[in-house]
């Protein structure tokens, strides 16, 4: 069982740890009282996850304490962006909250409700949530939202192979090298599954990105008039996240073409001996589908830089209020509830369906819940070690342009075929041309 001390040995300090005694009213914001809104029904659009069908299994005690109707509609996660602008263009007021995922955030904030106001009103805490799920409700320092899903990355491992390898699980990019290589010789099992491969999501920008933090690089400067990816630090540590498949030859076979999908398959069916993703995965690594006994999976914070501190993207989906929403007030009283960390800690403590089980929690007091721990297995104050330094995507109207020149780029330059430093500067001068056109660099 992890105990308040074995928290406080993962570094997430008393203050932290003393929300576990607090009472529901006075760290978090309340319903309104006398269920002004009763006979009120209200519509959310959101993703499928078992997550959010935990949480539709509760929403009769939101009805039974706020006399609301609470109704879950769901999309594939694929479609979520165009639905939610098909809406907003349509001029439809069909849906009064809805999911998005922090990257959209600026192509959508015309079509969000502003929430400082009502989060000032009603004293709801934003400092309870990690800092990159705060950023990521926020654009231009206004509140859109509140972050109710998200996702660290950690490093998940096969605890027996590195254990007949002799060696730990690596802490430093240099040891993910040693370790995914010793437990290939050893064992046969390639060291790592990576996913390099372009065409769902940019995913292979989000480990990219660690690299490209973890040695003082950046994207861009912080008024977007300069191109950093370009400078000596982003192309070492680009060709540190490449190496691991051109130099080192540790990946799994199929890493050049993998999206995340294929890599996490990739460790399930016991051919790779490591990968890093998202922490939702550790269900598939261990369920039903996986050849992989839980036993056998271990699980550990995301490398850093031998000499860098602790950073990593981490990926959140707030709920927000739509500005076409004629049920707002009704609206917020279910933003406060299901923000609410007892009905995370709930739903992520219940393991009696398999439907709706579900590790998903967004506050540190959750992260840091002993018993939200112990069933399941520490992965909670682990992953808290993950978002330590976490940051985000760049919060651009014109990101997902430059984010697919970028998927692009890293994708060819995983196949070998020209130096980094050429393929960054062929990028940059794409994406300064993106830039110009929005008006954020002259000349």
């Amino acid at each position: 069982m992890i105990n308040r001390r074995q928290l406080l040995n993962f570094g997430v300090g008393a203050a932290a740890t003393a929300t576990f005694g607090l009472r529901p009213d006075q760290a978090f914001a309340q319903l309104a009282p006398g269920k002004p809104f009763a006979g009120a029904t209200i519509n959310i659009l959101l993703p499928q996850a078992s997550q959010f069908r935990a949480q539709e299994k509760r929403l009769g005690q939101f009805e039974e304490a706020t006399g609301i109707k609470a109704v879950y509609t769901y999309v594939p996660y694929g479609q979520m962006r165009d639905k939610i602008t098909t809406e907003a263009v349509a001029g439809s007021s069909a849906f009064d909250v809805v999911c998005y995922q922090d990257s959209w955030g600026p192509s959508l904030s015309l079509y969000l409700e502003p929430l400082d106001d009502r989060i000032a009103r009603d004293g709801l805490d934003m400092g309870r949530y990690p800092q990159a799920y705060r950023q990521g409700s926020q654009m231009d320092g206004k509140t859109f939202g509140l972050p109710i899903r998200g996702h660290p990355q950690m490093l998940f491992y096969r605890k027996d192979l590195l254990e007949a390898a002799g060696v730990q699980p690596p802490k430093t990019w240099d040891e993910v090298v040693t370790v995914a290589g010793a437990v290939q010789a050893k064992t046969g099992v390639p060291g790592i599954a990576m996913y390099y491969g372009k065409g769902n999501g940019q995913q292979n920008l989000f480990l990219w990105m660690n690299y490209l933090w973890g040695k003082g690089a950046d994207l861009f400067s912080e008024d977007y008039s300069q191109t950093r990816f370009t400078e000596p630090a982003a192309i070492e540590a680009t060709q540190a996240y490449l190496d691991l498949l051109l130099k080192h030859k540790v990946t799994a076979p199929g890493s050049v073409q993998f999206v995340e999908g294929d890599a996490v398959n990739s460790m399930a069916q016991g051919n790779a001996a490591m990968v890093m993703v998202w922490w939702w995965v550790y269900s598939v690594l261990t369920g039903s589908k996986s050849t992989l006994k839980p036993e056998q999976v271990g699980f550990a914070p995301m490398p850093r830089y031998a000499d860098g501190q602790p950073v990593s993207y981490a990926l959140s989906l707030p709920f927000a209020i739509s500005s076409l929403s004629k049920q707002k007030d009704p609206a917020w009283e279910f933003m406060k509830w299901v923000s609410r960390p007892e009905l995370e800690q709930e739903c992520a403590i219940d393991k009696s369906d398999a439907n709706t089980a579900d590790i998903v929690v967004t506050q540190t007091a959750s992260f840091l819940n002993p018993k939200v721990n112990e069933v399941n297995h520490g992965l909670h104050a682990v992953a808290a070690k993950s978002l330590e330094g976490s940051r985000i995507l760049p919060q651009l109207k014109e990101w997902p342009q430059i984010a697919t020149t970028l998927e692009n780029k890293i994708s060819e330059l995983a196949t070998g075929s020209q130096p980094v430093k050429d393929g960054l500067d062929q990028a940059a001068q794409d994406i300064d041309r993106i830039l110009r056109r929005a008006g954020y660099r002259k000349g």
